[in-house]
């Protein structure tokens, strides 16, 4: 990678300033570039954790029913999915779908989210309910969503007070 990004630069060069280095300055300083580079790495803690953290479910706690929702999208199509599950990780139902439509990764996770409302209210669960998602911004929405005037937020929020009405009755 050094090696191409080298290579990169130098045509660059060529291109914007004229200048056009031999093939053993670009190789030498590569191979310069690659050997500090593993020194550093041997020096200090590296950004990354070279191992791989499997993460794995966790139980809701005693009486809680939890929904995972998440979504993709690729393309001119967005697809959904929700799994619904009790404390003893006993699967009740879940569901998805998939839409002929291109929308952002933000828009996607909240239609994710009121089908994953919409899949607690068919099968009847009223109580306590943990809805769970990977996508952070979503989640900032979610946490701030009174003071959120964006179209999301007005999703959110709507989904919120349909939660509020279906799974919570008053």
């Amino acid at each position: 990678m050094v090696l191409l990004w080298n290579c990169w630069n130098n045509r660059n060069n060529f291109i914007f300033r004229g200048k056009e280095e031999e093939a053993t300055v670009i190789w030498e300083r590569a191979s310069t570039l690659s050997k500090e580079f593993r020194i550093c790495n041997l020096l200090k803690e590296p950004l990354l954790s070279p191992s791989s953290q499997t993460k794995k479910w966790d139980k809701p706690p005693k009486g809680f029913v939890k929904i995972n929702f998440d979504a993709t999208v690729s393309d001119n199509r967005t697809g959904y999915g929700a799994i619904v599950r009790d404390d003893e990780g006993f699967v009740l139902s879940g569901g998805g779908g998939f839409i002929d439509r291109c929308m952002s990764v933000q828009e996607a996770e909240c239609l994710a989210f009121e089908e994953s409302i919409q899949l607690a209210t068919k099968i009847n669960i009223k109580g306590d309910v943990l809805f769970e998602t990977d996508n952070a911004g979503l989640v900032n929405k979610w946490n701030n969503w009174a003071d959120d005037i964006t179209t999301i937020g007005a999703r959110i929020k709507n989904a919120l007070l349909l939660l509020k009405i279906l799974i919570r009755p008053i």
